[in-house]
């Protein structure tokens, strides 16, 4: 009866399995033991599955006769790492002893295609045994700890429930501040074995901080934007990981390259609905390119090229979450490919350098390729023809050395009907009597001329946008500015006229 049982088990391993078209292993011996008598041996893996829904597999070294296999139960949220927790755990067929170094790819229509990634792997010690019941201590990189796996008589035996007896993981690092590193201007693209370079995305720049069961998103300026960019909640479910913080990016591509205009679709949504909606007509992805936090250790002190080797690691790449890609010190080759594919520009990073919260540091350098820039709006005028019910044109400026907001010109041009709309209903959200330019009304006069702008309205400056400008006169005006978009991770007095004027000089 047991070789019959024995051969029924193996078979499920097998006949589940084609192993001209998947990479992994055949099982060597045939039949299941019994995980209450067999002798356990040394190591154990987890393993972290992307079939059709995301599951962990915890596996056991045992010996079958003198052949070792990984006795495997399918625990689908993991083993808990919260003392007395009580979490799923289904026994299934055992594996092949080599599948605990498995990693990879099991093809689509095979049976739980999908990526495999280990979690953790190390030695266990097995304390008490009998059937129906173990304890177990894991030595591993993550899970460190006593568990309790308990046999229950549902599922025919095959449920059983795991739960955390003694937490032995050291105490974890302080998170590190939830404000990214900035890089400075620089003009010219460069090569140099010593940096590495990758490119500048165009979207709203937010860390992600993973726990177990859920993501949050920050942008720079420490707002929560979750909310907004609902999809990306799942985005712990991409990682490797128990937690982690990473920096990356929010994008919206539009023909293969990432679209700020496309992104402003979603940037300043908060109804449920609407951003559902949202969610299928404009979906966004996470594009990572730093990390800060892993597994209860900071990493801020650690140098560059160790936290990308393990942000590589830590990432299962979908549409939901990318890697940015890098070049190893060919930067003006990398600056004239973003160029051509009418991306913003590229970003060196210093090897070797540590990273910063909340810092602008010379070890990252931004180098742009377009002349894109922050304004800070303070007022628009009335619009003309198809437009006259709404505003012809905002006008514009930043701050100066003494704190002023510094008029910049009118921004006309760049506008489709659904960004009159929103950026209207936010203008007049934020109406105000008084002239927000240094020098008052007469700022908008030029060269000694009346004033052009026709009929105009002042609104606080508390709104940022991001404009196209071909170059800076100088009179310190915008010549031919176009609209991209409202930004809303960055604070109006951020924007300075000293940025702008070294974006110009850069691009001159």
């Amino acid at each position: 009866m047991a070789e019959t049982k024995a051969a029924s088990t193996r078979k499920d391993y097998r006949a589940k399995r084609s192993f001209d078209k998947t990479p992994e292993p055949a099982p060597e011996v045939a039949g299941d033991v019994d995980p209450g008598t067999a002798p356990p041996g040394e190591t154990f893996v987890i393993h972290q599955h992307h079939a059709r829904r995301l599951h962990f597999d915890l596996r056991l070294e045992m010996m079958n006769g003198p052949t070792p296999v990984l006795v495997s139960w399918a625990v689908p949220k993991n083993l808990p790492v919260v003392e007395k927790e009580k979490h799923l755990a289904v026994h299934v067929e055992d594996h092949p002893f080599e599948y605990g170094s498995f990693s990879g790819t099991i093809p689509a229509g095979e049976y739980g295609g999908g990526e495999v990634r280990i979690f953790d792997e190390g030695t266990y010690e097995m304390l008490e045994q009998e059937p129906g019941k173990l304890t177990f201590r894991l030595h591993g990189k993550r899970m460190r700890g006593v568990w309790h796996l308990i046999q229950t008589k549902r599922n025919e035996g095959r449920d059983w429930l795991v739960w955390l007896r003694v937490d032995e993981r050291p105490p974890a690092d302080p998170l590190p501040p939830l404000v990214p590193q900035m890089a400075t201007l620089a003009k010219d693209a460069f090569d140099d074995d010593g940096w590495f370079f990758e490119p500048k995305w165009d979207g709203v720049r937010a860390l992600a901080a993973c726990g177990v069961d859920e993501t949050m998103l920050v942008s720079r300026n420490r707002r929560d934007i979750t909310a907004t960019y609902s999809e990306l909640a799942d985005v712990h479910k991409q990682l490797v990981a128990i937690d982690a913080v990473v920096d990356g990016e929010i994008v919206a591509m539009l023909g293969g390259r990432p679209s700020f205009e496309r992104l402003q679709g979603r940037m300043n949504l908060q109804n449920p609905h609407d951003i559902k909606r949202a969610v299928k007509s404009t979906p966004v992805t996470y594009v990572a390119f730093d990390l800060l936090y892993l597994d209860g250790r900071s990493l801020t002190d650690e140098p560059l090229e160790e936290r990308k080797e393990l942000l590589d690691e830590l990432v299962v790449p979908t549409d939901l979450i990318q890697v940015s890609p890098v070049s190893e010190g060919e930067g003006t080759t990398l600056a004239e490919a973003a160029g051509a594919a009418h991306l913003e520009g590229i970003v060196a990073k210093k090897k070797g350098s540590v990273y910063r919260p909340g810092k602008r540091v010379r070890e990252w350098l931004k180098i742009k390729v377009t002349h894109d820039i922050d304004v800070v709006i303070g007022g628009w005028s009335k619009g003309e023809g198809n437009r006259s019910d709404s505003f012809g044109a905002l006008l514009v400026g930043a701050y100066d050395d003494e704190g002023e907001l510094r008029f910049m010109g009118s921004v006309g041009t760049g506008f489709n009907q659904e960004t009159i709309g929103q950026v209207l209903e936010l203008l007049r959200d934020c109406e105000t009597d008084e002239v927000p330019f240094k020098g008052g009304r007469s700022a908008l006069r030029g060269a000694g001329k009346a004033a052009r702008v026709k009929d105009p309205r002042w609104v606080e400056p508390a709104l940022v946008a991001r404009v196209e400008f071909r170059e800076l006169t100088g009179a310190g005006k915008l010549r031919a500015p176009s609209f991209k978009g409202l930004r809303a991770d960055r604070k109006p007095e951020e924007v300075t006229f000293a940025e702008i004027e070294a974006v110009a000089q850069a691009l001159s």
